[in-house]
């Protein structure tokens, strides 16, 4: 499936109301759904197709600067007793014949699933942390 981008530098990401201001600069989020939508059973006189509860399941990956709020905050779900979950928005702001609209993504139920990992950011040079959490249910917007 194929992968959303979103342009770092246009979007807002909050989690559990909490906004993750250190993105790396000029760097991107990735979006890619889990599953398919719907499934499709083929029979000898037509088709099943059923609608699936997992359908709407995305993962998530941000890089945020490294030792920064938007790190320590992350990091702290990993490091605390038990599962931090995560409700929140992705808010990207965009262009269409001149007028200025908002694509937004509402998150629900989501979890870091990996440890983060140490990555650079050729655009500043900073050392970001990224982070992959997956969504239970991610509904689009514009």
């Amino acid at each position: 499936m194929s992968t959303i981008v979103l342009n770092a530098n246009s979007t807002t990401l909050i989690l559990n109301g909490t906004p993750i201001n250190d993105l790396g600069v000029g760097d991107v989020l990735e979006m890619t759904p889990l599953n398919p939508l719907t499934s499709h059973v083929n029979a000898k006189n037509g088709v099943n197709i059923n609608e699936r509860t997992d359908g709407d399941s995305y993962s998530l990956v941000a890089r945020v600067q490294r030792k920064s709020d938007s790190d320590i905050f992350l990091n702290s779900a990993i490091n605390g007793e038990g599962i931090t979950v995560f409700n929140g928005s992705l808010k990207e702001n965009f262009l269409k014949d001149g007028i200025a609209g908002v694509e937004s993504w509402i998150l629900e139920s989501g979890s870091i699933t990996t440890q983060p990992t140490e990555t650079f950011n050729d655009t500043d040079g900073n050392a970001l942390m990224e982070y992959t959490l997956q969504f239970r249910s991610c509904q689009r917007n514009l």
